[in-house]
């Protein structure tokens, strides 16, 4: 978690894990585990309050997308 003026900004990571995508806030704690990357994009959009940033990376684990949820 990072520290902005009026509270804190959640970190929601897409990654490939195992053969599986996982959503996981940083830190660590797995949010949900899917088969397809798409459903696991949606379902962090969905976990992610305004403010917080989701990063997407790519199957080889490098950041695709890194964007602030409005």
């Amino acid at each position: 978690m990072s520290w902005v003026s009026g509270g804190t900004v959640t970190e929601y990571h897409v990654s490939p894990a195992a053969n599986q995508w996982q959503v996981k806030k940083k830190g660590g704690s797995v949010v949900s585990n899917h088969r397809k990357k798409r459903p696991a994009r949606e379902r962090a959009h969905e976990e992610a309050s305004s403010g917080d940033r989701i990063v997407v990376h790519r199957q080889d684990g490098t950041i695709q997308e890194s964007t602030e949820k409005s």
